[in-house]
């Protein structure tokens, strides 16, 4: 079937419905990221360059149910880490990503392969993004449990970026997006707002590891 159709001047794309599924282990995740990983970067289409900074600083300035010092001492950590960043994306292979890569943006159908979802962010950077997040899981709430997570760095195949050096930069980026979002919700919910500042405090310091936060 021709993609798009054009009904009266609309275009319509046509979509596969899934078959019951599930979402995915950890080693399956790790398989998935490899084989993402190992494909040639494209010359077309041009993918987008992936900027783990997007929007962060429009959440921390609009995020007023946060009191004043939180909000400045959020805008003095994203600018330490764009810093902390810049110094070592040089160093890192770019590849095609994800951008957004967790079990939950890879699902199992009861018949067929592994299907990535929320292509949103797809596009070129250092695998570290898309490994980060599983890693975190791990290390500062966790989670999961070790023998899952070998089992994730094993399908990868046997890089364990939580013994990397740049691996607390990466993992306090993707905690301050996790708490963006939460905080782009705590203007109009007062329970996204108790968890912000709960979020906040994690990454001040003010609570110790491992962290618990709930989902939104």
């Amino acid at each position: 079937m021709d993609q798009p159709t054009v009904v009266g001047d609309r275009p319509v794309t046509w979509w596969t419905e899934l078959p019951e599924h599930r979402c995915a282990t950890p080693s399956e995740l790790g398989r998935v990221l490899a084989q993402l990983h190992s494909l040639a970067v494209p010359d077309s289409p041009r993918l987008p360059v992936v900027d783990p900074f997007d929007g962060l600083a429009d959440s921390i300035d609009r995020g007023t149910a946060l009191p004043g010092d939180d909000r400045t001492w959020l805008r003095d950590l994203l600018e330490r880490l764009r810093g902390e960043y810049i110094a070592l994306a040089p160093g890192l292979p770019q590849r095609v990503i994800h951008g957004d890569a967790w079990q939950g943006n890879v699902i199992v159908p009861d018949r067929g392969g592994p299907v990535l979802l929320d292509l949103d962010h797809l596009g070129i950077g250092p695998r570290e993004w898309d490994l980060i997040s599983l890693a975190v899981d791990y290390t500062d709430f966790s989670r999961i449990a070790h023998s899952d997570y070998q089992a994730f760095v094993s399908a990868y195949g046997g890089y364990d970026m939580t013994i990397w050096s740049g691996y607390r930069t990466l993992a306090t980026i993707r905690e301050l997006r996790w708490t963006a979002f939460v905080l782009g919700k705590a203007n109009v919910n007062e329970k996204a707002a108790d968890e912000a500042r709960h979020r906040v405090a994690c990454l001040r310091g003010e609570i110790t590891r491992p962290w618990s936060w709930s989902a939104f």
